[in-house]
């Protein structure tokens, strides 16, 4: 799911990279074109971002889930439950490290996401002021 999200997310910064390498000679459907081009590598990088948050949910909760289970076998096998939950956050933190590169993937696409709308909302302004000349 991941690859589709990063390929489709490539063909729209494909796409945007044409147009905006034209971007003094753009016919105002063109800049429409590209406004559009903008909101869906913005919807693709929130799915991107997505997909990480879930991952980094994912192993938050296994954290939880692995500290748990180190608890009871701790326990079990007879450490006192003080010792148990130390010996037992080894295994939440082994966890929580995976869950922590998601966060940093997911932090990054969100704010990809938020610079294509800034790019969407600028365009937006270039279009007013087109229509403010007089211009077609």
């Amino acid at each position: 799911m991941l690859k589709r999200f990063e390929k489709a997310h490539e063909q729209a910064i494909a796409e945007i990279q044409a147009l905006d390498s034209r971007m003094d000679h753009l016919a105002p459907y063109e800049i429409g074109k590209l406004q559009y081009l903008y909101t869906k590598a913005e919807r693709q990088a929130w799915n991107i971002a997505a997909w990480h948050k879930k991952k980094q949910k994912y192993y938050e909760g296994m954290a939880e889930v692995a500290q748990g289970q180190e608890y009871k076998q701790m326990r079990d096998s007879g450490k006192t439950g003080t010792d148990a939950q130390y010996l037992s956050r080894i295994s939440k933190g082994a966890q929580l490290t995976y869950a922590a590169e998601y966060e940093g993937d997911y932090i990054t696409w969100r704010g990809i996401a938020q610079t294509y709308e800034g790019a969407r909302l600028a365009l937006k302004d270039i279009m007013k002021s087109i229509e403010a000349q007089g211009g077609s």
